[in-house]
């Protein structure tokens, strides 16, 4: 086993591996959901019933600042946990973390997980969530964000969007996306045995999400395959510096610059997959700080230009 020189800060998640049987996950899901958003001093959390695909009824939660007047732009925002995990408590903790800190009102959706729900399910689940809040927030501006496969989930619903002729999102945030089921980068060679996720829980990951099934628009499930991505909005990626998907982050930036995309590539020294669970971390307070600042300086320039 190789040792990796991994933040002190996070020891303590730097022991925790996602389990690799798929057996295990409806007890791990049932577990995880015991784990509720409610309100507290700094945000309100509501529950609706939004609309999924194929007349599914999905639970979303908008999350809002506690004290805050005028106009907020809206984060739509996909939990990560391979297709197949429900949002942790540390999720939940992150959605707040954007709503109080940007200030802006988040959009969770609970979309439907593999493997009794693949693809293409979870990725429409997340484009109908995408369309109800520009239907219930019109004239916000809109962020559309997800952390690891929540940011393979974020990057097909901004690909359906334009596809499909709907607004497009005015900005794009992702933290250790997964974006490519090929898995032929340097780095899923690489980390076969690292904290919280490796390359052999991404194995497990794409069997359970897409199997042996190959879609024609095989770019809504692994992005990196798009051929363009004409009229993306300005992008910013975090990779963890010890992670399988480090590389996959680092391609996707390459990609987007490559095709005159603004985009803004961050690699976290000493993190792992998984560190923003490292909640109170000062490694996470700094990239917090970096993306609010980056937020704001992007829908700052959306609002000058409109």
């Amino acid at each position: 086993m190789l040792i990796y020189n991994i933040d002190r800060e996070l020891a303590g998640i730097a022991k925790i591996k996602m389990p690799g049987d798929p057996a295990l996950l409806p007890l791990m899901n049932r577990i995880i959901g015991f784990s509720k958003c409610r309100s507290d001093d700094k945000v309100v959390v509501t529950r609706h019933r939004t609309p999924g695909y194929g007349g599914a009824i999905l639970d979303t939660l908008v999350i809002e600042p506690a004290c805050h007047t005028g106009k907020l732009p809206c984060m739509v925002l996909y939990h990560g946990g391979a297709f197949v995990l429900k949002a942790s408590f540390a999720h939940h903790r992150m959605a707040k973390l954007y709503a109080s800190s940007l200030p802006c009102r988040v959009l969770y959706t609970d979309y439907r997980l593999a493997p009794e729900y693949p693809f293409p399910v979870p990725a429409e689940d997340c484009y109908c969530t995408y369309k109800w809040a520009l239907d219930h927030f019109d004239g916000a501006p809109v962020i559309i964000a997800g952390d690891s496969a929540g940011g393979a989930l974020a990057l097909a619903v901004s690909l359906m969007a334009r596809d499909r002729g709907l607004r497009m999102p005015d900005a794009e945030l992702l933290v250790y996306p997964v974006t490519d089921r090929r898995m032929e980068t340097d780095s899923m060679k690489k980390y076969v045995d690292t904290p919280v996720f490796d390359a052999k829980l991404s194995k497990m990951m794409w069997d359970a999400y897409l199997g042996h099934r190959q879609p024609e628009r095989i770019e809504y499930a692994s992005p990196l395959e798009a051929a363009s991505f004409a009229r993306f909005p300005p992008t910013y990626i975090e990779a963890a510096q010890f992670d399988a998907l480090h590389d996959e982050g680092v391609l996707l930036y390459q990609k987007l610059k490559a095709q005159g995309i603004s985009a803004e590539l961050h690699e976290v020294k000493g993190a792992c997959h998984g560190f923003e669970t490292a909640i109170k971390s000062n490694l996470l307070k700094a990239c917090m700080e970096r993306r609010v600042d980056w937020l704001r300086f992007t829908l700052n320039k959306v609002d000058k230009e409109a």
